[in-house]
């Protein structure tokens, strides 16, 4: 996807006093120019619920899934619900999807983590046959479906974003989806993994500025830079046992500090664990304190190849709504 203007995203965060605020927050970053919102479901609040209230409440901003794993619904189920929301917003819709982790899928909702790449491009082909034709017949190595959409669709189909963190599933976005949304990565890290996005592209036949670049990045704008980055770190900790994340993490020189916190945690010393996290790598992988540190990280990113940055507001609990607005209005147009 070739840009033509500089987009930014942001990501709705739970925190800020939300869901109940969702309405008037997402009308202020409509104000300010955001070129979509975005929401993950990860045992919080539920992903559809609130992008239609996003949709509800404005006119203009795209609403996105950033993500929701794709096993705790079939694919069917999911491609309607996309289908519904895109018709609710006025073709605004965007379709994030992610494979999770076997916490998440197993241990949270009870559903099954098999082969996620081949049930990520099962899952794909399946929403695209209802995007586009209205019915899927496919039967492959992890789902099996025969539908027909019972009504049909106003608008163009919601473009398929993919999260990916790890050469397998950045080449598959590359490959069959029309974005890919990084994740929890330092500036100096994307290239590498754009260029596997392309990879994937060029294998099948695909020009490479058709996918659109999208990542998570974390930041709290706030007068309390420590606070900050300690909860922060506590954040971080719960990543360390999810290995598509360590495999990420152990590229970027993380992999001895995570290990201690594995260490710390399974010896029941869960309040030390965070600190086995340097402010260094915090620092890697999101900013905090100033406007200016935002706006300059985001700035990186750009330069880096990253087509639609999405500020993530991070922090306190205790004070999440104020860093929230502090953030979304730093980081506007940025």
């Amino acid at each position: 996807m070739t840009d033509t203007v500089k987009r930014i995203g942001l990501h709705m965060t739970l925190g800020a006093g939300l869901p109940g605020r969702f309405p008037h927050l997402a009308r202020r970053a409509e104000e300010l120019g955001y070129d979509s919102l975005w929401m993950a479901e990860a045992g919080s609040a539920d992903g559809f619920v609130s992008l239609t209230t996003f949709a509800c409440a404005t006119s203009r901003i795209r609403v996105a899934s950033g993500v929701l794993p794709i096993q705790i619904r079939t694919p069917a189920a999911t491609a309607i619900a996309f289908l519904t929301l895109n018709e609710i917003s006025g073709g605004r819709a965007i379709a994030g999807l992610g494979v999770s982790s076997p916490i998440i899928v197993e241990r949270w909702h009870g559903a099954a983590y098999r082969k996620p790449v081949t049930a990520m491009r099962e899952c794909v082909a399946i929403m695209r046959q209802l995007f586009t034709e209205g019915r899927a017949k496919f039967a492959g190595e992890i789902y099996r479906t025969d539908f027909r959409l019972g009504f049909r669709p106003s608008y163009p189909a919601p473009p398929i974003y993919l999260a990916a963190l790890n050469p397998p599933m950045l080449r598959l976005a590359g490959e069959i989806a029309d974005g890919v949304l990084l994740n929890y990565s330092p500036a100096e890290a994307v290239p590498a993994m754009l260029a596997e996005v392309d990879a994937g592209a060029s294998r099948a036949g695909r020009k490479p500025a058709e996918i659109d670049r999208a990542i998570y990045i974390r930041m709290c704008v706030t007068p309390d830079e420590r606070v900050a980055l300690d909860a922060f770190k506590r954040e971080l900790v719960g990543y360390g046992f999810v290995d598509n994340y360590n495999r990420m993490f152990e590229r970027y020189g993380l992999a001895a500090e995570f290990a201690e916190v594995r260490r710390l945690w399974k010896e029941n010393r869960r309040d030390d664990a965070p600190g086995a996290i340097s402010d260094a790598s915090a620092r890697k992988l999101a900013a905090f304190g100033s406007p200016d540190e935002a706006r300059a990280m985001i700035a990186r990113f750009r330069a880096a190849g990253i087509t639609l940055p999405v500020p993530f507001p991070v922090g306190p609990r205790e004070t999440a709504e104020r860093d929230f607005i502090a953030t979304m209005e730093a980081t506007a147009g940025a």
